[in-house]
């Protein structure tokens, strides 16, 4: 298990007693789907994980 304190637009959350696998999700202001943090490796100094964006909608980005 493991505790994790996130700062995200001036604001600080703490998300207590995670476990590695366990998705923590949390908002951004401005962005309508939720950003989310997954640990998959937990030691006593470090965590390893990765960081999920929402994907872009809209349609305003255009491939050329």
């Amino acid at each position: 298990k493991y505790t994790l304190t996130l700062v995200a637009d001036d604001k600080t959350i703490e998300k207590k007693d995670k476990t590695a696998d366990e998705p923590v999700q949390f908002y951004i202001h401005g962005v309508p789907k939720p950003y989310e943090i997954v640990v998959f490796d937990v030691t006593k100094d470090k965590i390893n994980g990765y960081l999920s964006t929402p994907k872009a909608t809209g349609g305003t980005a255009k491939a050329q």
